[in-house]
């Protein structure tokens, strides 16, 4: 589990926390049934309070994807493919929503935005 957190990004520390641990979830960097460090570990390591650490692990609990058992620790979620195909176009979703609602800010087009989808797309590969 790797977590990298800027400090100079307007995002706030747990939502960096909450989208790198679901993304590292989504494309399977890490499995299902794996135990989570504690969140004192993850703030000892981050340096950082534990607040922020807690409210990621909390957001992720909120939306399925991990689980706590009292006493034992923090897993991943088993998720069925529909469930994780169902997440990613969520988060999906909202990456485009603020990218799109910058390029009609500027006055594109629909049609230019999807064109320009297209050719990023493609170079990437």
């Amino acid at each position: 589990m790797d977590i990298v957190l800027s400090q100079t990004s307007t995002k706030p520390i747990y939502a960096q926390i909450f989208e790198q641990i679901s993304s590292q979830i989504l494309c399977g960097e890490i499995a299902p049934g794996t135990k989570l460090p504690a969140i004192r570990t993850v703030a000892l390591d981050l340096r950082i309070s534990v607040i922020p650490v807690k409210q990621a692990w909390e957001q992720l609990d909120r939306e399925g994807f991990i689980t706590t058992a009292a006493g034992r620790g923090t897993y991943v979620q088993e998720m069925k493919s529909h469930e994780i195909n169902k997440k990613r176009s969520f988060a999906a979703e909202q990456i485009l929503a603020k990218d799109v609602e910058s390029c009609k800010a500027i006055g594109m087009s629909c049609e230019e935005i999807k064109s320009l989808v297209d050719k990023v797309y493609s170079k990437l590969n």
